[in-house]
């Protein structure tokens, strides 16, 4: 399972369609509580949710996984969780996914200059008080010193969606591939 973890606008969302496009990779669809986007599907970007059925499921133990961002919540259904899968987390969400010790689990974070992250929210029509809320949050939700885990960090800022995508799925596969080999030890992958 390929795990993504970046803050805002790290290029997370577009790479992963253009890797499910392009590679037998498909993606675990989760549950949010945070307001459809402008060219969101529900059922593909994300299962929309209120408040009360998100908790409702979460009493029933529907999820494998819940994290709380930006005021929202997100949870990881335990019926999509499968090898070839690709899944968009956050640190607390990685964690718990570590707690389940499956050996095909390869995390890469996405790591992006932050004036590069605010000009893309505002290229995406984010208004101005969600973009500072969002740079203020990452700038705690997504202390690299603070998240143990992963497999790689790539730096985005200067690199294309198509680029990033097929980098990704490369070193994903790449990865993997040791993990299951027992040729990959844990160790920090560094690309910038």
């Amino acid at each position: 399972m390929l795990i993504l973890l970046g803050p805002s606008a790290s290029g997370k969302t577009e790479s992963a369609k253009i890797m499910i496009n392009r590679y037998p990779i498909s993606r675990v669809v989760t549950c949010t509580t945070r307001p459809k986007r402008i060219n969101e599907i529900e059922g593909f970007d994300y299962h929309f949710l209120t408040e009360i059925e998100f908790s409702e499921l979460e009493n029933n133990n529907y999820f494998a996984e819940t994290a709380e961002y930006n005021d929202f919540h997100y949870g990881t259904p335990l019926n999509e969780i499968n090898d070839d899968k690709l899944i968009i987390l956050e640190p607390q969400g990685l964690q718990s996914f570590l707690k389940l010790k499956m050996n095909s689990i390869v995390a890469i974070y996405l790591n992006t200059k932050e004036s590069c992250r605010v000009q893309r929210m505002r290229e995406r029509k984010d208004l101005e008080k969600d973009i500072e809320k969002r740079i203020e949050s990452d700038r705690i939700d997504f202390d690299l010193a603070s998240i143990k885990g992963l497999d790689l960090i790539i730096d985005t800022t200067d690199m294309k969606l198509s680029e990033l995508a097929d980098y990704i799925y490369d070193s994903y596969k790449e990865i993997l591939l040791g993990k299951q080999t027992g040729y990959y030890q844990m160790s920090l992958f560094n690309e910038g």
